[in-house]
């Protein structure tokens, strides 16, 4: 028997794998922390980009669907008026609810319509014009929306000085009426006034051409006398009317000139240079942030809803055993053939590197485990298809080579065979030739032209692999190979694909088990170790392929990658 290690070199003690026993339950972690949100985003990425870009692309049709308005503002002050007043003496505050509804009545939008170049109709107008006031307050603001930041400001102007030059007007127009009342009462006062003068002129020539000797005229002279009094009365009466009447009036035009303006304005519009709300570029920052939080939670809630066993911790939970290696990605696409077999490429791209660094640190878990535990055939098989069993069954088997450990690589996939693909060799006769033949003496190794590893081709699909599998040849056969090989590889079917790997596995004397972190899930894996165990299999430990966790910890990547490099490098 070949032995690729130096006895000297291995350790005293041998080393034991921990076993990580799975309870039934998956321990979740009901607080989730920055950390864990930060692997959501990592590990879902193109979904929170997909987030940002359709908030980007949505905030960009509302801006483009849109009409941008511009808003024009005024203020109108209102002072009391004695228009619509009982005592103009003593003016109360003006009403605003009542001036409000005066300054956006149908009237004032009518003569605005009119003046303003480009303005709607008075309806539409007052549709879009919006009159505000403070309580307490003797002050109107206006504001008017419009596409045409000209007209907006126009047509807030025009409401601001019609209201005003029609309150003016109105109150002008009361003090002249009242005024006009007042000296007409004068005037007429005074007519009376004249008339009585008359009368008492005449009366007066009549007294004085009466002889008073004469007692015939005594009666008269007591008559016109008493006529004289009585209008003498009437005529004082009139002039203390006149006088009331003229100090009324008085009155009035010093009230007039004393008090201030019935309305003002306090502030015109210029054109507005933005529209209303939000500009173009804020919006789409603003879309792109709401995408961007929209992203996170779905990532998260996504991160949280899936089960796929993403981290060594969910594996080792579900499959019982520890991962005995992590192989990262090391492509954009999917690699066929030769170009699969990384350890065998002189790629220089830090993706080759890290994953032909990955599997010699997957190399060195399996010479402890084959040294530890007296463990020389191992059969490499997954859940389910395109998980990469084959692809890291034959890199596995290259790097133990390289290593010095005389490997033989099993293909005991006999339904979809795929090492022969990647070291490009034919499969005409193999491992279903040599167990359906009952004479055969030993199985038909072949070189492929690396130190230390020979393979056995799967051969011809046969109609009964599980049966070939599960045969004592097949059994006989595993013996013989860990009598000449230091290790020896089995590739076989997925589990829960065929019933090949289960009746294979009782044979060899460890089960590797490889797990996609990227759609593999953890019900997955308890079926498919509850179907080894329940076969005599005993998995030694598990595989994460495509394993993306270190790429979470931007700031380390640099460094290293160095040093993967660099150790890569030396170990050629």
């Amino acid at each position: 028997m070949y032995h690729g290690l130096d006895a000297q070199l291995l350790p005293s003690a041998p080393l034991a794998f921990p076993m990580v026993m799975y309870n039934g339950t998956f321990e979740t972690n009901e607080t989730p922390g920055l950390q864990d949100y930060l692997k959501a985003i990592q590990a879902r990425k193109l979904l929170v980009l997909c987030f940002l870009l359709a908030g980007v692309a949505l905030a960009y049709l509302f801006t483009s669907g849109r009409t941008a308005e511009y808003e024009a503002g005024a203020r109108v002050l209102v002072a009391p008026s004695p228009v619509r007043s009982s005592n103009s003496a003593n003016l109360p505050k003006p009403n605003l609810e009542t001036e409000r509804e005066i300054l956006a009545s149908e009237a004032v939008a009518q003569v605005v319509s009119s003046a303003v170049v480009g303005a709607d109709q008075p309806r539409e107008i007052l549709r879009d014009l919006d009159v505000e006031f403070r309580t307490g307050s003797e002050v109107l603001s206006l504001s008017y929306q419009s596409p045409d930041p000209r007209v907006s400001a126009q047509v807030v102007n025009g409401f601001a000085n019609t209201y005003v030059q029609q309150r003016v007007t109105e109150t002008n127009a009361f003090y002249e009426a009242e005024s006009s009342a007042l000296r007409v009462g004068v005037d007429s006062v005074n007519e009376q006034i004249v008339a009585i003068d008359s009368d008492l002129s005449r009366i007066e020539r009549e007294i004085a051409n009466v002889d008073p000797t004469d007692d015939a005229s005594t009666s008269q002279l007591d008559t016109l006398r008493a006529e004289r009094t009585v209008q003498a009365g009437q005529r004082s009466q009139l002039t203390a009317e006149r006088i009331r009447i003229q100090n009324s009036l008085r009155d009035l035009q010093q009230q007039q000139q004393g008090r201030s303006v019935a309305a003002a304005v306090l502030e015109l519009a210029d054109p507005p240079t933005s529209p209303v709300g939000l500009g173009e570029r804020l919006l789409w920052i603003v879309g792109g942030l709401l995408g961007l939080i929209a992203g996170i939670i779905a990532a998260f809630v996504a991160d949280r809803l899936d089960t796929t066993a993403r981290e060594e911790s969910d594996v080792e939970l579900a499959v019982g055993q520890s991962v005995v290696g992590s192989i990262p990605p090391f492509s954009f696409g999917t690699v066929r053939g030769a170009a699969s077999l990384v350890m065998l490429s002189s790629n220089t791209s830090t993706r080759v590197q890290r994953a032909q660094e990955s599997f010699r640190r997957l190399r060195t878990s399996i010479q402890y485990i084959s040294t530890s535990d007296s463990i020389h055939s191992f059969l490499v098989t997954s859940s389910q298809p395109a998980e990469g069993k084959s692809t890291i069954s034959a890199n596995l088997a290259v790097a133990l080579a390289q290593a010095g450990n005389t490997v033989v690589l099993v293909s005991a996939d006999m339904r979809r065979p795929t090492i022969e693909t990647l070291f490009g060799i034919r499969n005409n006769s193999g491992l279903s030739t040599y167990l359906g033949d009952q004479e055969a003496t030993f199985p038909p190794v072949i070189s492929i032209g690396i130190d230390n590893l020979a393979l056995i081709p799967s051969g011809p699909s046969p109609s009964n692999p599980g049966e070939l599998l599960g045969s004592t040849a097949f059994r006989e056969l595993i013996i013989q190979l860990e009598a000449t090989y230091d290790i020896v590889i089995v590739d076989s079917p997925p589990v829960l694909s065929a019933a090949d790997a289960p009746a294979a596995a009782p044979s060899l004397g460890g089960v590797l088990l490889v797990v996609d972190s990227k759609r593999t899930d953890t019900e997955t894996l308890l079926k498919v170790r509850s179907d080894l165990e329940r076969a005599g299999a005993r998995i030694v430990g598990s595989l994460l392929n495509k394993d993306g966790s270190r790429s979470t910890k931007f700031w380390s990547r640099r460094d290293r990658y160095a040093y993967e490099r660099a150790s890569a490098q030396l170990s050629r």
